[in-house]
């Protein structure tokens, strides 16, 4: 029966000039790999890659290996032998070795079995890359406000993702601001052995860390929040990739939501919730509800927080508000002892005095009142969240 093109199964030349190189190195003989069709897609021997051969098209054909031992006994062929590679109960290549007939043919099982084995992990590879990139298409249109509801319906069929379980999205990221972004596979490993194929929870990662649709499988505690046992899973979680990375984790977690057209409400707290942990080097585990005033600031909206920051400073450069905010939190690190923050700093208490006055006098806001301090602290705090999060903060 004639062979069609959906029989063949389509082998990257990449990988055949890999295993054909892999099996050069086990038998001193040059080894050819063709398609299907006897067309010779890798070689040991580079001039012959493109050429068609009879004996390699014959042997896929008639499913056993085919034997070249005179001279134009086959177009194109040369003394050796082409046998057949077979994936489940079709050919998906022939595997050639160019030699003495008498010579090579011991090794036909040997490099049929081996590239079977070969072809079969790389089978497998792309499989998981292929798996792989529809899940982190998936949760990219899941923590999106608007997606496509048709491929959100196809990917979560193809994947095998009940949407209905309840789950909550939970998001990592370096703590170090300055962090680099390597040992990616560590990172991809430490997830896959918490997560694996198949389960409730799925995740990606990406550049700047990972994202988790993580599944509820219990009752979450009061206002919403997730259980100690849930809270457990996801603290132990953080010390493994703190530990398998060599750098602090913040996690952030967003609301639990029971419907999957709700998963970007839940992606937007944790975004917060993960980026305040930043920000304030806090490389552990929270959820949304319990980061204070994280809640509020990335809420607020840029164009007011940069006027109420202008406000305050209105006509001091950069450097001179570096300054004033060294002294005012020394002063509020030790409750408004200037003796205490002074000596912190390694200078005399009325250079202190000093700088807390100019502070009063060149923003309208005295430190030592309560009031006013609340506002200062207030506009450094902001000031400093903007600068961390990329926006200009004056």
């Amino acid at each position: 029966m004639p062979r069609t093109d959906e029989d063949v199964m389509d082998i990257d030349p990449r990988i055949a000039q890999t295993i054909v190189e892999n099996i050069k190195g086990v038998i001193r003989h040059d080894i050819n790999f063709f398609d299907a069709h006897g067309k010779m897609i890798a070689s040991t021997d580079a001039t012959r890659i493109g050429t068609f051969h009879d004996a390699a098209r014959l042997a896929a054909e008639r499913k056993r290996t085919v034997a070249v031992d005179g001279d134009n006994q086959f177009i194109g062929a040369r003394n050796g032998i082409n046998a057949p590679v077979m994936f489940g109960d079709s050919v998906v290549a022939v595997i050639g070795i160019t030699g003495q007939r008498h010579e090579v043919e011991p090794f036909g099982i040997m490099i049929t079995k081996m590239t079977e084995i070969l072809i079969r992990e790389n089978v497998e590879q792309i499989t998981r890359f292929d798996q792989r990139m529809m899940m982190t298409n998936l949760i990219n249109l899941l923590v999106s406000q608007h997606n496509d509801e048709d491929l959100v319906s196809y990917l979560s069929s193809t994947l095998d993702v009940d949407l209905s379980i309840p789950r909550c999205i939970v998001l990592g990221r370096c703590t170090n601001a300055d962090a680099d972004h390597t040992k990616r596979d560590a990172l991809l490993n430490a997830l896959d052995k918490r997560f694996p194929s198949g389960s409730e929870s799925i995740f990606r990662t990406s550049a700047r860390g990972f994202c988790i649709l993580f599944a509820i499988t219990d009752q979450v505690g009061s206002m919403g929040q997730l259980d100690e046992h849930h809270m457990g899973v996801l603290s132990d979680l953080q010390k493994e990739i703190s530990h398998v990375l060599g750098r602090p984790i913040s996690i952030g977690i967003g609301s639990m939501e029971t419907s999957a057209n709700q998963y970007w409400r839940s992606y937007r707290q944790a975004t917060a919730a993960v980026e305040w942990l930043r920000f304030t080097h806090g490389a552990r585990v929270e959820e949304y509800s319990n980061i204070g005033l994280g809640m509020l600031l990335p809420a607020m909206q840029q164009s007011i927080s940069e006027q109420f920051v202008q406000n305050i400073f209105a006509g001091l450069d950069d450097q001179r508000i570096d300054a004033f905010q060294t002294a005012f939190n020394a002063y509020t690190r030790y409750n408004g002892s200037v003796s205490r923050a002074a000596d912190s700093l390694f200078i005399h208490k009325n250079t202190l005095q000093n700088h807390l006055n100019a502070l009063a006098e060149q923003t309208g806001y005295n430190p030592r009142k309560l009031d006013d301090h609340t506002v200062l602290e207030l506009a450094f705090l902001i000031r400093n969240y903007r600068s961390f999060t990329g926006e200009d903060p004056s």
